[in-house]
């Protein structure tokens, strides 16, 4: 039977009231008002666990610690952490939310020497770090200290988490004990493990609680310019999260009375919204079960952990199965234990949802591949796709007034029930991001009917039967001197969805001879291609001639085959590496074939004269610009 404050924490779920408190104290109230949740299992950590009763006193040490250092709500204090998928950085940020200090959710891959942890530390001015351990070198430390000097950095706090379980090897125990010695050598370390033991029952400093109070930020993939683009929450948006999502989970897999405790693996590291806000936070609050694996699917051995934990919940993308696939040994995959499995994040077309579903249930995996689509800047709202549906759909707009299509012929808004059309998606929640940092305008809402609405910057069809199909990306093109603009994100949709295209990704790369962007198309074929760049014709050709969907002027004019292209952190493709790094691979020229002006073919030519970026075709219009015109005239 349900006892009175039970009662009475689900009534302020169902109307909202308990939404309006710091994050933390949501978390608590959800699991104190019974004896049975304080003793479940809250975190599972390699070979360590606590329970909810152990890790509410966990976060209050922790917020002993950082109020004795005055990293409180009252000093203004916004902390950077940097950390494994780990328990001690995810105690830093419920101790830090105690103390109301802003936290900002940094990546592990951010903080690498070639990261951009430098950058973000000054553009989000961040007062002090927390970082893992094992993420630092012990000839990064100058470094450390003259950034700390430059930006002011009050205090850099350093944790040491213990390794263990399926995802890590003796060489890896080795060396994780062995630079935590290390450092603790060199001059100006502070480990919060001495911190803990130098403030016991230190009085914690409690913030405000003030709901409208900027609370963490997560940021997104990588931009254009390599650095992680800030999302910015306050408290009240992620307490929402995790009240609109609640049993969502134990629905999906069989247990709509939420009678059992679900054990969820994240996937993702901490600095993405959908894993600390949409999957940590939510689990928590709902009582369930979070087991944390180190560096998480970076780790080549991350799907172990499934079986060794016995995971009823895993949330993937399809950068991580694709790596799955490739494995040559897959005999220790075991999915049996697995109630819900979810591959989301970007477009999926349907050929690899097939395969990637072939592959799942091979290894023990009895449900559905669970699809759905949305932004983090909207806080868990997402188009969703009905189980078992293979259609090739992003998924069905819940509730339909949150996603609204801005018609590509009349520019007018239009909900799913107004029929079919083409147009650019809008998205609207309860639980948007602030789209303000420091006075520095992030990104423009769009009123609309008297709402905010983000421009999700996705070109979608509406379909007869109300569902949202990708059409590609708006935002997503470049601009050459010329001022064409070269649509790459309809292209590369086009490009993907054919039949055995791994993935594909247009690049803008400079051409000396006219000293201006051509489109150049990297292009990682499936292994069961021979021929890559017949391929690569064929789908050019069926996206610009049987299709004729997008625009001739838009055609690549130059292919690289690769084996593998690179993604971020968070598994989306990298189109700044790409640029930056040169992929190296079989280089063709695509050349157009037209009779009238009309494009009646494609031809793909191998180019030998060049590593990796093609210098042979230039696109429409800008033939005649070529420096070299007369060079090859007098050497054809």
């Amino acid at each position: 039977m349900k006892n009175e404050e039970y009662i009475k924490t689900e009534n302020r779920i169902k109307d909202g009231s308990i939404n309006e408190q710091s994050i933390w104290s949501y978390v608590k109230e959800r699991n104190s008002c019974s004896t049975d949740r304080l003793l479940r299992t809250a975190v599972i950590d390699c070979t360590r666990e606590y329970t909810y009763r152990q890790m509410f006193a966990m976060w209050e040490k922790y917020a002993g610690v950082f109020s004795a250092l005055g990293m409180t709500e009252e000093n203004g204090s916004r902390v950077g952490i940097a950390g494994t998928i780990s328990a001690e950085p995810l105690f830093a940020f419920y101790g830090l939310n105690m103390t109301g200090a802003c936290v900002s959710m940094l990546s592990y891959p951010d903080f690498l020497p070639s990261g951009q942890w430098k950058k973000m530390v000054e553009k989000e001015r961040l007062t002090d770090l927390v970082l893992s351990d094992i993420m630092i070198a012990p000839k990064m430390w100058p470094d450390i200290l003259a950034a700390k000097e430059e930006f002011g950095i009050r205090n850099i706090i350093l944790l040491h988490s213990k390794l263990g379980g399926p995802c890590t090897g003796p060489a890896e125990l080795i060396y994780n004990e062995v630079n935590c010695y290390r450092i603790k050598r060199l001059s100006g370390v502070v480990f919060m493990d001495d911190l803990l033991k130098k403030y016991v029952r230190f009085p914690v400093k409690y913030g405000s609680g003030n709901p409208d109070h900027m609370a963490v930020i997560t940021h997104t993939s990588g931009s254009t310019h390599g650095s992680r683009k800030p999302i910015p929450y306050v408290e009240r948006s992620i307490n929402t999260v995790a009240s609109n999502l609640g049993m969502i989970l134990h629905v999906l897999g069989g247990d709509k009375e939420g009678k059992q405790q679900y054990r969820l693996i994240p996937s993702f590291d901490f600095s993405s919204f959908l894993c600390m806000g949409g999957l940590i936070n939510t689990s928590l609050a709902n009582s369930d079960c979070v087991v944390l694996t180190f560096f998480g699917f970076m780790h080549p051995k991350f799907i172990r952990a499934a079986k060794y934990y016995n995971v009823d919940v895993m949330f993937t993308s399809g950068f991580m199965v694709d790596n799955w696939i490739r494995r040559e040994d897959d005999e220790d995959i075991d999915l049996s234990s697995v109630k819900v499995f979810s591959c989301g994040g970007s477009y999926l077309p349907v050929d690899k949802l097939k395969r990637y579903y072939e592959f799942v249930k091979k290894h023990g995996y009895n449900g559905n591949i669970f699809r759905g689509y949305g932004m983090s800047e909207t806080g868990g709202a997402q188009l969703t796709v009905p189980e078992g549906c293979m259609d090739d759909i992003l998924g069905f707009p819940t509730p339909k007034e949150n996603f609204l299509v801005k018609d590509s012929e009349d520019g007018k808004y239009y909900t799913a029930d107004d029929g079919v059309r083409t147009g650019i998606m809008y998205i609207a929640s309860d639980s948007l991001c602030m789209n303000e940092l420091d006075s520095e305008v992030l990104f423009e809402y769009t009123v609309i009917n008297g709402r905010n609405f983000l421009c999700s910057n996705d070109l979608v069809r509406v379909n007869e039967d109300g569902s949202f199909s990708y059409a590609g990306r708006v935002d997503k093109f470049f601009v050459n001197n010329e001022g064409i603009s070269f649509d790459a994100g309809r292209v590369e949709t086009a490009v993907s969805m054919y039949e055995g295209v791994e993935k594909c990704a247009i690049v803008p790369v400079l051409d000396k001879r006219i000293h201006d962007t051509v489109p150049a198309l990297y292009l990682v074929p499936d292994r069961s291609i021979n021929d890559g760049a017949q391929l690569a014709r064929r789908a050019l050709i069926h996206a610009f001639i049987d299709m004729d969907i997008i625009k001739n002027s838009v055609l690549p004019t130059q292919l690289v085959l690769v084996k593998d292209i690179p993604c971020n952190s968070n598994g989306k493709i990298d189109t700044f590496r790409i640029a930056r790094d040169r992929l190296k691979g079989e280089a063709y020229d695509i050349v157009p074939v037209k009779s009238s002006d009309i494009l009646t073919d494609i031809e793909i030519k191998y180019n030998d004269k060049n590593g990796g970026i093609t210098a042979g075709t230039l696109p429409e219009g800008m033939e005649g610009r070529s420096a070299f015109n007369l060079y090859d005239l007098f050497n054809s």
